[in-house]
């Protein structure tokens, strides 16, 4: 679709995007970073605001007082509504939101689901990464079927310096899985440690690296308190994007072990690197991959013991799957892709 930038740019207006979070890499940070970045390359003049700010509220109230903003664009249903219920001002505009996971996983099932339908039901245009979201939805609440709208994420890395496996303590013999995620309880990184607890007293090369914030204060103090006690596990805390893909360069298989997911991102990062998965078989892993293609699916401990031994015991096996998964994100979860459709949905609305 052309894009028509006089239509994004009435009046030298800006689009706004509106994050809950900015300050540590989570998904609705990095997602709505690389919009605002993929965007503003195409030459769309677009903000990004998030509520961690500070001023936020100031900042807001005084864009929509000077009339700074055609569009806004939130993440996260239940985020948006708090928004939406401060800044009664929002909803004169054309608002969009992308739900990103936890929004649709949990506040829409829980004590909050008002709050969340409240934000679904004042958009003009629901985004959602997953097709069995947009199917799961559209069944559940058919009066926002008309609005839902499907958009993967892109995968985007930018280079790094090379890490060697020495520089981590690692050795070339090492099998090494990377766990990239922040210490959530929704992250369910005790089933990586228990799995592989198991694989490594049989295969001593088996190696685990984690990498992310330490978001949660008591259970990441439950995780790191029990890794002290395994060798073979390491925390390497928080890695700022533009470095992870000399990490993820390290590893022979990647893990995502959530209880529940909006789009593994990280976890598509690494099987963009020809690295083979293995993803929980949950609501937002689901559908990524094919079992057994690109990896494997695990609905439990002895299912993923049992996929990480395979991709073990047979090397052949791990390369071919790689390969699958490179071209899979190649094929369906390119940036341009998203940033295209993100641009022509703020066109439509703005026309």
């Amino acid at each position: 679709m052309l894009i028509n930038y006089d239509t994004l740019h009435p009046s030298g207006k800006a689009v706004l995007l509106l994050t809950p979070f900015h300050r540590s890499q989570r998904g609705n940070s990095l997602t709505s970073e690389r919009i605002q970045t993929g965007l503003k390359q195409m030459g769309i003049n677009i903000d990004l605001l998030s509520l961690e700010d500070k001023d936020w509220e100031r900042t807001l109230h005084h864009g929509l007082a000077i009339h700074k903003y055609s569009l806004v664009h939130g993440f996260h249903g239940l985020h948006f509504a708090r928004v939406l219920n401060k800044g009664p001002d929002l909803h004169r505009l054309p608002l969009v939101l992308t739900m990103t996971g936890t929004d649709i996983n949990y506040d829409l099932a829980g004590k909050d689901r008002d709050l969340v339908l409240q934000s679904m039901r004042i958009v003009k245009r629901i985004i959602v990464f997953n097709q069995q979201f947009e199917i799961e939805i559209a069944a559940a609440y058919p009066e926002f079927q008309s609005k839902l709208q499907l958009i993967p994420q892109g995968v985007c890395l930018e280079d790094s310096p090379v890490i060697s496996r020495e520089e981590l303590g690692l050795q070339d013999k090492d099998f090494i899985f990377i766990l990239p995620s922040g210490l959530r309880e929704v992250k369910n990184i005790d089933l990586a440690l228990d799995a592989l607890s198991e694989l490594w007293f049989e295969y001593r090369e088996v190696r685990l690296l984690i990498m992310g914030a330490a978001i949660e204060e008591d259970y990441s103090d439950m995780i790191l308190q029990r890794m002290q006690d395994l060798p073979w596990v390491s925390y390497l805390g928080e890695i700022p994007h533009n470095q992870v893909k000399a990490y993820y360069q390290l590893a022979d298989v990647v893990l995502n072990t959530s209880l529940a997911e909006g789009q593994p991102q990280a976890a598509l990062e690494v099987m963009s690197l020809s690295i083979p998965a293995i993803l929980t078989a949950v609501p937002g892993n689901l559908g990524i991959i094919e079992h057994g293609v690109q990896g494997f699916y695990a609905g439990n401990k002895s299912e993923l013991l049992e996929a990480a031994q395979k991709l073990i015991l047979d090397n052949n096996l791990k390369q071919v799957m790689g390969r699958a998964a490179a071209e899979m994100i190649q094929l369906k979860f390119q940036p341009e892709t998203e940033f295209n459709a993100h641009a022509a949905l703020y066109q439509s609305l703005l026309a």
